[in-house]
């Protein structure tokens, strides 16, 4: 037989076997060390552009959107230009650098804060300007290598951007005489060819309310002298100038051609419906017709002439289809038809060619 000291200590053997088992679960409830927020370091921006304007260099990119993580991004605190310079090559290209070069030879440039970098933003774009120096122009020709690098307003510091090269050269003359002219089609430019040849024209528009052009309108060849801008729309004030091309890539491109401005505003009246057909039954007629050409019309305006009678309107309201039923006619009379587009602000047309219906 167990002695009475033994029995009590089996008897807690179960109880310790449960204490020991609740253990690792209790361990398991302790919190460890927070994880760390995601580092905010903006994507590297890929697609930089280059070009020259008169006496100036335009560099141009995306706004970044996400971050290396896969984030959104935070609003920018800066954007940081940075240049490499380089002795162009023989053929007066630019040579080519690489990636390890850049980092260790980059000297800043010009770095965009606050009311700065908002200014050079226009909707999801980013545009910076600096003026060449007269040098730049002189033998030797020398290659510009740039880069950006862009930093969150509560971030590090993006990867290197995308590297652009030009190769400064003297601008071209811009082009001499622009006009410009509000038609029903659309706003019509016009201009006189510089006296030297270039190699063409890149028209640019941008609404009088914002203050900079994006990228060009058309990209015309040497021997345009004008341009219709069937894009334009009614009730926009626009501005528009002109530059000349003496290299399409990178592009290098004259000072604009000065700025004309114009308010485009709807004078047009449409074109007459084609094809006026008047079917007559007893005591009405059937009036069809096809669609005006313009693409600014809001309705139809039906006229009738009644027999020894001056025309005058049926419709109080415009017709929106190409169809109209003249009811209430009296028998054995022959009326006479003419139909006109009225466009969206009021402007009615000459009315079509003369349709008769002979009512039974």
């Amino acid at each position: 037989m167990c002695s009475e000291p033994k029995l009590r200590a089996l008897a807690a053997l179960p109880l310790l076997a449960l204490a020991l088992a609740v253990l690792p679960l209790a361990a398991c409830g302790k919190r460890g060390d927070p994880t760390p927020p995601p580092r905010t370091i903006p994507q590297p921006i890929r697609d930089l552009t280059v070009g020259q304007r008169g006496a100036e260099v335009v560099l141009e990119m995306g706004h970044p959107k996400s971050t290396l993580a896969g984030l959104a991004l935070p609003a920018l605190a800066e954007v940081a230009v940075y240049q490499v310079t380089r002795p162009a090559a023989a053929d007066g290209g630019a040579p080519a650098i690489s990636e390890t070069e850049l980092a260790l030879a980059a000297k800043p440039l010009a770095t965009l804060r606050g009311a700065e970098l908002a200014g050079a933003q226009r909707g999801d774009r980013i545009s910076f300007r600096f003026r060449l120096e007269e040098s730049a122009f002189e033998p030797p020709a020398t290659a510009r290598y740039f880069a950006v690098r862009t930093r969150a307003a509560v971030g590090e510091v993006s990867p290197w951007s995308n590297a652009v090269a030009l190769v400064p050269r003297r601008p071209p003359e811009p082009p001499a005489r622009l006009e410009v002219g509000a038609r029903q089609e659309g706003i019509e430019l016009s201009w006189a060819s510089p006296a030297a040849p270039v190699e063409g024209y890149h028209v640019y528009r941008r609404e009088a309310t914002v203050p900079s052009y994006g990228a060009p309108l058309a990209r015309l060849g040497a021997e345009a002298v004008g341009h219709l801008d069937t894009t334009a729309t009614y009730g926009q004030r626009y501005i528009y100038t002109v530059c000349s091309l003496a290299a399409r890539q990178p592009p290098i491109e004259s000072a604009p051609a000065g700025e004309r401005e114009i308010d485009y505003e709807d004078r047009f009246a449409p074109a007459p419906p084609p094809a006026v057909r008047a079917l007559a039954s007893p005591n009405e007629a059937r009036l069809l017709w096809e669609p005006s050409p313009d693409r600014d019309v809001a309705g139809y305006v039906v006229f009738r002439a009644d027999p020894g009678q001056e025309w005058r309107r049926v419709n109080a309201e415009p017709v929106t289809g190409q169809e109209l039923v003249d009811t209430g006619l009296g028998s054995g009379l022959t009326f006479r038809y003419r139909v006109a587009a009225i466009d969206h602000a009021g402007n009615l047309g000459e009315p079509s060619e003369v349709a008769e219906a002979h009512v039974p």
